[in-house]
């Protein structure tokens, strides 16, 4: 053997001991090992500082121990030794994701997949997202795209039944959900996924079975903690008391945890009626929701003003033929003031359809997010309204979108996004043939409704601080008083009050304006066997009472400032 094969004999030692040192390393990773793991990687890193799996599976290893700033350092690093480590691209993506920066975390889950377009994390995270962030038709895009790569993996079964779910087939969800749970009986998050799927669809005693046999074997599995304490029947005991409170003190558990428990609790005792208790429960899971992140009003009020020029003067926008069937119903107002009641007395008719919350209208007409657009975002919708190029592409889109929720030519379908109250001048423009329904509430009802709600990430985070949320309702007040006074009776307004006290009388002019021969199923709403994806959910499986009228007084000392924020008006 000469020199040279000698060095290269030498060079190929030194690299497969290199590789099995690594290896080992993430086997001590993998088994929790974490000191061991750490000195081993920092050991390679000592031969190789460059080494572009080692950089990333430290950052995945700080990831792990919850130290995400030096996880964030340690991808950022490896991504600048291999620009194209899709990877750690994805890594990266999962850091902005739990930082809650999603804009960012999409950025690079979709970056990771143009360097490789069958990366399954890239896939399965950005579906996980887009689920996260109620993008229903995103969210089946992507799992199902996992689901062609994977068909028999768990994880990516899993997940492509919760995006049917959101996409209004809680059915096929449920098959898939109950062959997860015969095969991997001991998993937990396929057991509260079946039972969330089955609450949808109102069957209240499966979702319940499975809740209650989940949190007896295990009361420190938040997710049954949550729909367990929401249950009147189901009482806690002082263990199960003491150790959530105790949770609710520890520093190492996140804000999200900490809020949901919080609210779990102000819904037990608000059960038990301890309304004191509840109170306590209510403020302090509030208050720490809105530390996590301000509510920017000024540029939501620069927003809504921007609005009002953008429709002060006519625009004229002529469609070639208004459509027959599956035309939109827009049910619009401030969240929890009565559109899921709406939406259930119209699709007890038969020829209306309900699709519920749908992303579709922002999304078409390039606002792409009602709440807290950005000046881009907002700036790309004005450039739609100017085109009438772009409002026949957000037309013929967004109707597409709509018919998927049917599978039959019925004459109506409703979207029940409340803030499309925010877009009824673009409602107005290109949908002519649609009916728009505003749905009210008294003030202090309707923002209690709103306070005692938690509701998915941070979309409505005005909600959780009295002061903020009793403005953000007048702000909602004086555009829906501009868009009543350019609209005259185009949009029918739908009192809460009124119809809780005169179901039938308003339930019957409800119909009429939809230009509908009256159904007396419609008063029978409760029995609407339709999947309902909000905090109405049990609400409306019941019939109409006024047992939310006023509810707000029980924990009147709790709420002073969005009390008297309201009576400015």
């Amino acid at each position: 053997m000469n020199r040279h094969e000698r060095r290269k004999q030498k060079k190929n030692q030194s690299k497969n001991t290199f590789h099995r040192k690594l290896l080992l390393a993430i086997q001590l990773h993998t088994d929790k090992k974490y000191e061991d793991a750490h000195n081993l990687y920092n050991n390679l890193l000592s031969i190789d500082p460059n080494n572009y799996d080692v950089l990333r599976h430290l950052g995945i290893l700080f990831q792990d121990q919850g130290d995400n700033e030096k996880a964030y350092n340690f991808f950022l690093k490896s991504i600048q030794v291999n620009p194209n480590g899709f990877e750690a691209l994805n890594n990266l993506g999962t850091v902005h994701a739990k930082n809650k920066n999603y804009e960012l975390a999409k950025k690079c889950y979709h970056r990771s997949l143009e360097i490789n377009g069958n990366y399954i994390s890239s896939i399965n995270n950005l579906a996980s997202l887009y689920h996260k962030l109620n993008y229903p038709r995103k969210a089946l895009e992507f799992s199902s795209r996992a689901l062609a790569l994977q068909p028999k993996n768990p994880f990516t079964r899993n997940q492509h039944a919760k995006a049917l779910v959101i996409n209004s087939k809680p059915e096929e969800a449920i098959v898939i959900l109950k062959d997860l749970n015969q095969e991997f009986p001991e998993t937990d998050d396929f057991k509260y996924n079946l039972a969330s799927a089955y609450r949808e669809i109102g069957e209240f005693e499966k979702a319940n079975f499975i809740t209650v046999e989940g949190f007896n074997r295990n009361y420190k599995v938040l997710p049954y903690f949550i729909p367990y304490t929401a249950d009147k029947n189901n009482k806690l005991s002082n263990e199960h008391l003491r150790y959530y409170n105790e949770q609710l003190s520890l520093p190492s558990l996140s804000n999200d945890d900490k809020v949901v428990i919080a609210h779990s609790l102000f819904g037990y005792f608000k059960n038990q009626k301890n309304y004191k208790k509840a109170g306590e429960y209510l403020n302090l899971g509030n208050k720490i929701q809105y530390s996590m992140k301000n509510f920017d009003f000024d540029e939501e009020e620069k927003f809504f003003t921007k609005i009002k020029d953008l429709f002060t003067k006519k625009r004229v926008f002529k469609i070639n033929k208004n459509i027959k069937e599956n035309i939109p119903i827009f049910i619009c107002g401030m969240p929890r003031s009565g559109t899921t009641l709406c939406e259930q007395i119209l699709s007890s008719h038969s020829k209306i359809d309900g699709a519920g919350e749908l992303s579709y209208l922002a999304e078409t007409s390039n606002i792409n997010k009602i709440i807290g657009p950005t000046d881009a975002e907002i700036n790309k919708f004005e450039e739609t309204l100017k085109s009438d190029k772009e409002l026949k592409q957000t037309r013929d889109q967004y109707l597409m979108y709509l018919k998927s929720h049917s599978d039959k030519g019925v004459k109506y379908i409703c979207d029940k996004m409340p803030h499309n109250f925010i877009l009824i001048g673009l409602i107005r423009l290109i949908f002519p043939e649609s009916k728009i329904i505003y749905c009210k509430r008294d003030p202090i009802d309707n923002c209690f409704s709103l306070y005692s709600h938690k509701f998915i990430e941070m979309s409505h985070q005005y909600s959780y601080d009295q002061k903020m949320l009793a403005k953000y309702y007048l702000l909602h007040e004086k555009l829906m008083q501009f868009w009543l006074k350019k609209s005259g009776n185009e949009i029918f307004v739908l009192d809460n009050e009124e119809l809780v006290n005169n179901q039938e009388s308003i339930s019957k002019k409800l119909i009429k304006f939809c230009d509908l021969k009256w159904e007396d199923q419609c008063l029978e709403f409760h029995k609407n066997k339709r999947q309902v994806r909000t905090a109405s959910i049990e609400q409306v499986r019941t019939p109409i009472n006024n047992k939310s009228i006023g509810a707000w007084r029980k924990y009147e000392t709790f709420l002073k400032d969005m009390v008297s924020g309201l009576q400015l008006s």
